[in-house]
């Protein structure tokens, strides 16, 4: 396996922050805050996690290629495949930061819809 360089502010810390920040704020853009809809709200979401992907993707692309190191030459062979896999897995070990903190703010975005609901149905009197 290769091994990037050890763990510190910049090259681990620093992304994680801005992956955490992008979780919270991203889905206020992406999903409709008015919404009634469970499913615009999970699409949304959804949407959130694969710019995330995208997001943790760049950041690794970005991190190795700084570090003096070709970025898409990575992996056991010189095949393009590879370096995608390589890339893709430590976009993935990110998503263990920003993805509890993006099922949080589903969460809320689904009260905040049960709430609209409630809403809806005491101003019709029910």
């Amino acid at each position: 396996m290769f091994v990037l360089d050890s763990i510190g502010f910049v090259n681990t810390g620093l992304p994680l922050i801005v992956l955490g920040v992008l979780a919270v704020l991203l889905p206020r853009l992406v999903v409709d805050g008015d919404t009634r809809s469970h499913g615009k709200v999970a699409a949304g979401i959804g949407v959130c996690a694969v710019i995330l992907f995208a997001v943790g993707y760049a950041v690794s692309y970005v991190l190795t290629h700084t570090r003096g190191v070709h970025a898409m030459a990575l992996g056991s062979s010189p095949e393009l495949g590879s370096a995608l896999w390589v890339h893709s897995r430590l976009s993935l070990m990110a998503a263990i930061v920003w993805a509890p903190i993006l099922g949080l703010v589903w969460f809320g975005q689904a009260q905040g819809v049960e709430a609209r609901r409630g809403q809806d149905l005491v101003a019709r009197g029910r």
